[in-house]
Formats: C-alpha cells, structure tokens, sequence
C-alpha cells in the first residue's frame, strides 16, 4: 500500500508534521508557509516530504517558515511509521538519508502492523566549529558565554547532531525567556546559518528537563534533535550518565549517547489524519491538484 491521498499528518510528543510524496505545484516558501498555516492552512510544525522511495529512502525537511532543515528527530520517527505503515519499508530497520546525514530507524509494530513507538540511530554529535555552522571556524565554542545584549551573557555549548544546537543549563526553566531571547539566539552573529536553543534542567542522574526554541518554527512542545543535542552535552559535561531520558512539555524521549558521542533515540509517534488538499488551498498553491 502507497499513500494514495495528498498527505498524511502525524506527530511526536505533540510536534506535528505533515508527510507527503509530491507537493502540490512549485515548492516555494510562501507556499510551504501556507501549508503549515494553522489558520489557512493545514497547520504544522514543517512538511517532510519524500523524494526517494526505495531504501536508503531519502527525505526533506521543511520548517515552517518555509525553511529547509538538515534533520528533526520527531519528524524522522514520524517518517519511519509513515514509511511502513503505508509499505513503502518492508523491513523494520531501514535507512533515510536526510541532509544532516544518513540515519537508521527501527519501527515496532504491532500485530495489525500499526506503529507507535520508533528508535533512529541520529549519527554522530560534534562540537566541530565548522559542522555546527560557527562564524568564527577556529574554535569549538563549549561552555563559553554568549553575549545576548551589553548586561546578559549565557554560558553554553554549540554542538551539531546533523543540524546545529546552543545548550544551556539552568537550574530553573523559563519560559518567558526562551521566548523573549530564543529568536535572539537562534539569529545571533556567531551562528550565521541560525541556531536551535535547548534550555536544560538537571533533574536527575540519568533525567533532564528542556525547553526548546527551534530554528524556523520558533516555541516547541518536544523535539528528537533539541533532546539529541541536550543530552548528549549533558553526558559530555558529567552532568548525568547515559541513557538519558529526556522530558520536555510534550513527553518524554530516551536518548543513549554512546562514548563516541553516538546518539540513539527512541520515543513515541501518532497519526493525526490522512487528507486531500481542497480546490480553494490548490487554486493558491499554484496546483490543479493530481
């Protein structure tokens, strides 16, 4: 079975993206905007849209502010189930290749082959300045400030787990101020490319608690990578020891970080609803439709 409608929306821990094989009409920003729109759009938190459909299956991520991304852990978990569960995988490991790499997933279905629960191996993290996309090439930026305006600076760490990452810790989360300095960190001049923010909590041994600001798409419930990242400096750090479980407003992920810094995560995923797009939406796409 192949998706036979235009899309298929589903989310991780309440990040939500929309699936789709062909998009309707040419594939500019304003248009994938208008599909993540959530008043006159479908509304999610970006596309993935497959562009090879033999393995390695290969895979596009959009943002929703009509950005492309090199890597999301949710919406590969969303990827996965989708592969399977419309048969486009036969197997239950299989390999996508994203622009932040090729990555691993294992899907694990139940007896009428439904997925909810997805593990991807996310690659290898790095601190190398040049993976994560530093404007200053010669130095790996871990623990050290960064200044946000002449009385704030916030210790943290740049790491790349095929897309690019600011953690910092706090011993209190805040949510007013990842949204009041989050999209001045995510545009800040030391990452010319934009940066993901994980804010992190140390709650335990092998817990932590994050909030999430998320390069194109802003305030997020839950991300696979921001948990990746977050963990992965974490155990770096001696903070905790791997496995590492990972909560955010959403739910949780549980990530291992290997001593090489290989990542693995795994964690839950849900369809929402399979659709087609109305005349009106394809009259503005620039689409006739199929």
């Amino acid at each position: 079975m192949s998706l036979t409608r235009d899309f298929v929306k589903s989310h991780g821990l309440g990040n939500d993206y929309i699936v789709m094989t062909r998009f309707p009409g040419e594939m500019t920003p304003e248009r994938i905007r208008l599909v993540c729109d959530r008043n006159f759009g479908v509304g999610s938190d970006g596309i993935l849209l497959l562009t090879r459909a033999s393995e390695p299956f290969g895979l596009r991520i959009f943002n929703p502010d009509g950005s492309e991304a090199e890597k999301s852990g949710n919406g590969l978990r969303i990827f996965a189930k989708f592969l399977f569960e419309y048969g486009y995988a036969t197997d239950r490991h299989f390999r996508i290749e994203t622009l932040g790499g090729m990555v691993t997933a294992e899907v694990y279905p139940d007896a009428s082959n439904r997925v909810d629960r997805v593990k991807v191996d996310m690659g290898k993290a790095t601190v190398d300045p040049r993976s994560v996309g530093l404007a200053n090439p010669d130095k790996p930026f871990v623990e050290e400030l960064l200044e946000l305006a002449p009385d704030l600076r916030i210790k943290g760490t740049a790491i790349s787990v095929g897309n690019p990452h600011f953690v910092f810790f706090r011993e209190e989360l805040d949510e007013k101020f990842m949204r009041e300095w989050g999209p001045k960190i995510e545009n800040h001049p030391l990452f010319p490319k934009r940066i993901n923010t994980q804010m992190v909590r140390v709650t335990g041994p092998s817990e932590i608690e994050i909030r999430i600001w998320e390069r194109g798409a802003g305030w997020t419930l839950a991300s696979g990578s921001s948990s990746c990242a977050a963990a992965t400096v974490s155990v770096m750090l001696g903070k905790v020891k791997s496995p590492v479980h990972v909560r955010m407003p959403g739910g949780m992920l549980a990530i291992d970080v290997s001593p090489e810094q290989e990542i693995r995560m795994e964690g839950p995923v849900s369809e929402v609803m399979s659709g087609d797009f109305s005349p009106d939406l394809l009259a503005l796409l620039g689409s006739s439709g199929k």
